[in-house]
């Protein structure tokens, strides 16, 4: 079976990962730490895998990664009951930044901020959009 992974480095490994496992309630479906240089967890979403791995301290790394801030990307998950998760974020006081609503193409949907400044878009397709 294939999968299909967003996979990011973050200087905030511990945020992060308390983020989408205590925050999202998102099952980890894996980890390792095998030293500051080789931290790592997986978290399923839908249908892929939320790759979080915490950004090498002395910079040297087997994998290429970027220091910037996430530009121009988002993730779009989708959730069996969006207002649950919505009732839940507003519970723990997460970052929203777009409430819950219905979208013209069928989807109820909200959008988060996670620690490391990637955009969330969670949504529930809508059985009649009207």
């Amino acid at each position: 079976m294939t999968q299909f992974r967003f996979a990011y480095f973050t200087p905030d490994f511990e945020s992060t990962v308390a983020f989408y496992r205590d925050d999202l309630e998102l099952p980890v479906v894996g980890s390792w730490d095998r030293g500051p240089d080789d931290r790592g967890a997986l978290f399923g979403a839908a249908s892929g895998i939320i790759e979080v791995l915490a950004r090498p301290q002395s910079g040297v790394s087997s994998h290429l990664f970027d220091d910037r801030p996430p530009q121009g990307a988002f993730m779009v998950i989708e959730v069996a009951d969006v207002e649950e998760l919505h009732r839940k974020a507003l519970d723990k006081n997460l970052p929203i930044q777009q409430e819950l609503k219905n979208q013209s193409w069928g989807h109820r949907s909200f959008c988060l901020r996670e620690p490391n400044g990637l955009t969330l878009y969670l949504f529930t397709a809508m059985t009649d959009p009207r």
